[in-house]
This record gives structure tokens, sequence and C-alpha cells, in this order.
């Protein structure tokens, strides 16, 4: 059994002048269970702050259950990620499923060893739904990390959100720096 902590911040490039330029501030916290070599299951809660620097910010309390797999292109490891939300925000209730496809890839060596650098490749897709109403996003982001040892890392990435894919108002897309911090035991 894994157990793990997350807090990530969000800066927007769009309004990078702006009070808005905090866009979140997310907790995490979770637990996971390794059925096979190539197996994981788990679950979780989100806590997410919205424009924190404005009057009148929003929350969000997220509960998740998910799957990962592990597969390999070549001697290249990928990961994938299957995963259930429900999300209760202060101005209404969603669910979610996300599937993300993920690279870590050493910068120096064939292995990550604590102190080293990583680049980061993601790609993920998500629909939304509630009854009658639906809606997809795609999150693809590029970033570098480090293993500090310990269970410990912290990772920088820019983000690019294709929004509201089968909305009628047309769809958007907003970049993001992202950076996280993860402890896990």
């Amino acid at each position: 059994m894994t157990l793990g902590a997350k807090l990530s911040i969000f800066h927007s490039f769009e309004d990078a002048t702006e009070k808005r330029a905090l866009e979140y501030i997310e907790q995490q916290f979770t637990g996971a269970y390794t059925l096979t070599p190539r197996w994981k299951i788990g679950g979780g809660y989100y806590y997410r702050w919205s424009n924190p620097l404005l009057d009148g910010y929003e929350y969000e309390h997220r509960l998740l259950q998910q799957a990962g797999y592990v597969s390999y292109f070549g001697d290249r490891r990928l990961s994938h990620r299957f995963r259930l939300e429900q999300r209760i925000r202060s101005s209404s209730y969603q669910n979610r499923f996300r599937y993300r496809v993920g690279f870590d890839f050493p910068l120096q060596g064939e292995q990550l060893d604590p102190g080293e650098r990583y680049l980061i490749v993601k790609n993920e897709m998500m629909t939304a739904f509630n009854g009658s109403e639906a809606d997809a996003e795609n999150r693809a982001s590029l970033g570098i990390g480090w293993l500090l040892g310990g269970g410990q890392k912290f990772e920088i990435n820019a983000q690019h959100r294709t929004l509201d894919i089968f909305s009628g108002d047309g769809i958007g897309h907003l970049l993001l720096l992202n950076t996280t911090y993860y402890i896990s035991r």
C-alpha cells in the first residue's frame, strides 16, 4: 500500500499581470494498492481553491477512484491512468472520466536515481457528464522534474488545455504553468 500527498499551484499565462494569474491551488491525498507489477488501483481526495486572490473565490471537493497500468515502448516505460471523479463544487456537482498516458525520461543514464532530473511528457483526455449534459477536454503537457529521494519529487510543466470540445460555445484554449510537490510512502 502506498500513501501519497501532492500540492499543485496553477498559474495562467493569459492573465499573468492580473489577480486571476493564480488559477488554482490543489491539495491531493491518495492511496494505492499494487495488484501486479503492472497494475495498481487506488482512490483519493482533492481540495481545489479556485482564483484564491479574487473576492468570491470558489472551492471544489473531489473524490476519485483510479487504476494505473504500465506498458513498455521498447525499453521505455509508459504509464496509463484511468480515473473516475465526483466533483462537488461551490456551485454544482459533476462526474468525470479521465485517461492519461505519460512518459518520464531520465536526462542522465538509463534509470532515474535520487537527485536526477527527468523530462515529463503527458497527454490526458477527459469527459465530464451529468444526465443529459456532457463535455470534453484534452490536456497536453511538457515539463521537467527532480527526483529528490525519500519518496519526494518536484515538477514544473507547461500545460495546454483544449476546452469545451463538445460544448456549443466553441473550443477554447488555456495555457498554464503547473508546479507540483509530491511525497509518498
